[in-house]
């Protein structure tokens, strides 16, 4: 999976939040798939809060932001919503590395 700073920079500028973590969300997925071809990433978006979840390598895990969270990390950073997400995979000892583009660029984005 190959990331593209320049849209990615634009899409946090001009995405409403929802969407754009919903985009995000996809991301996440989609590089949880290159891994691991049973592994599932979901996001719930409700009033206030966003839930990220999923399974993988035998793992589960989850992530529960507010909308505050979401937009601040939004603004922070085009990669900053990933890198959250990302870090919390890690925490709950996935064995993911960074070897690929889009996981060298979020994790390197600081």
């Amino acid at each position: 999976m190959n990331a593209n700073g320049i849209i990615r920079g634009y899409m946090a500028c001009h995405m409403k939040v929802d969407s754009f973590a919903s985009h995000v969300a996809n991301c996440v997925r989609r590089q949880l798939l290159e891994f691991e071809s049973t592994a599932t990433f979901h996001m719930d978006y409700h009033t206030n809060f966003f839930l990220f979840y999923g399974q993988a390598f035998g793992q589960t895990f989850q992530l529960l932001l507010t909308f505050a969270e979401v937009e601040v990390l939004k603004a922070k950073g085009p990669y900053a919503l990933d890198r959250r997400i990302w870090e919390e995979i890690k925490a709950k000892g996935l064995p993911i590395k960074n070897t690929t583009h889009y996981l060298q660029t979020v994790l390197a984005d600081k």
